[in-house]
């Protein structure tokens, strides 16, 4: 008994044994672990979100990259060559009038507006005390104002008589340095005097070609000696009288040679007597000694754009200020007719003109120009 249990506990333990290497066995069989661990291996689909690496295409909206072209649009880079019209930039002396502006004349102020507007005001004068003279021409009218365009007095009588006025719109004023005030009427074919209260002195011409007479007289100046020369577009000569209108002499013709006009407009003299004409049509200054000798010429306007001269006027030093009244400038010349400077712009604001006409010099250093068109007197300081 003891022995067949003895036996009986060895099969036992060696089937035990048996059965512990067979399940050892089982456990390190590789076939058998890859069944449980496919699941495990099957979430690699979730590693071949390599789609999003076949996303990859919309990597290859490279094409946006190839859209380097626009990149290649460079070429609008190399538009540069618009950086080469730098020339326009160097059409930069068209802003010179500005930085001249500042240099040449500073805006004062203006006279413009009121109960009783400017209409085409044209010819200017000061007298000896700083009283300004305005030859308000589309009102048929003189007006008087004081050095800040305060009005002080009008010659306002329309008509044929003396002291009365027929203006066509146009025509030029002038004061001795007695303060006589001598105004073109030239709807009346005259010229009127008057002393700075505006009561009449004298007047003289009439219609036709002759001495002493008109067919549209414009400008007027008085040269120190106090005689009065006019000019006149329609009978293109200058015309020289004395004080109180007796005829002294006459120059010009018509045509387009030198001393020869078409249009002549403003007049100025210099205290040398040398006389300075405004040839609007001709678009130049012409210069003359005092007997009425052709001397020079030249022309109105900028280096780029001709110009159109209408009034003139001469300071202490002999230079030369033209109303350019096609570019809405005024320009500076020396007494030779080379440039100095120029200011102002086509427009209605301070400082802008649209027809400036005549132009005149305080001993203060200030100058006044009339805007035809503008309705306007504007006062500037002069550096």
């Amino acid at each position: 008994m003891i022995r067949s249990r003895t036996i009986t506990q060895m099969l036992f333990v060696l089937l035990a044994v048996a059965f512990l290497v067979g399940c050892g066995s089982a456990a390190s069989d590789p076939a058998a672990a890859t069944p449980e661990l496919e699941p495990a291996s099957s979430p690699e689909p979730t590693a071949t979100p390599e789609p999003t690496t076949t996303t990859e295409p919309t990597v290859t909206p490279e094409p946006t990259a190839t859209m380097q072209p626009t990149a290649t649009l460079e070429p609008t880079a190399t538009l540069e060559p618009a950086a080469t019209l730098e020339p326009a930039a160097t059409l930069e002396p068209a802003e010179e009038p500005e930085t001249m502006e500042t240099e040449v004349a500073t805006f004062a102020w203006k006279i413009d507006s009121g109960s009783d507007p400017l209409k085409a005001p044209y010819g200017l004068g000061l007298d000896p005390a700083g009283h300004l003279y305005v030859n308000d021409a589309g009102n048929h009218r003189v007006l008087k104002f004081d050095d800040q365009g305060q009005l002080l007095a009008a010659w306002d009588s329309r008509g044929s008589g003396e002291g009365e006025f027929n203006s066509l719109g146009f025509g030029g004023l002038a004061v001795d340095g007695q303060g006589n005030v001598f105004v073109v009427d030239n709807g009346n074919f005259r010229i009127q005097k008057f002393d700075g209260e505006g009561n009449f002195l004298t007047q003289w011409g009439s219609e036709g070609t002759g001495d002493g007479q008109f067919m549209r007289a414009i400008g007027i100046a008085v040269d120190e000696q106090g005689n009065v020369y006019i000019t006149d577009d329609s009978n293109p000569v200058i015309q020289k009288f004395d004080n109180n209108g007796l005829f002294i002499s006459k120059f010009g013709s018509q045509g387009r040679g030198d001393g020869q006009f078409s249009h002549p407009t403003g007049i100025a003299v210099d205290a040398d007597g040398h006389i300075y004409i405004a040839d609007y049509s001709n678009k130049r200054v012409q210069k003359f000694n005092s007997a009425g000798e052709f001397l020079l010429s030249w022309e109105a306007g900028t280096e780029r754009t001709q110009g159109t001269p209408e009034g003139l006027a001469v300071d202490e030093s002999g230079r030369v200020y033209v109303t350019d009244y096609s570019l809405g400038l005024i320009e500076l010349f020396d007494d030779n007719g080379q440039p100095l400077a120029s200011w102002g712009a086509r427009g209605d604001g301070d400082g802008e003109f649209r027809a400036p006409v005549a132009i005149v010099l305080d001993q203060a250093g200030n100058a006044y120009i009339s805007d035809q068109t503008n309705n306007s007197i504007q006062k500037f300081a002069l550096r």
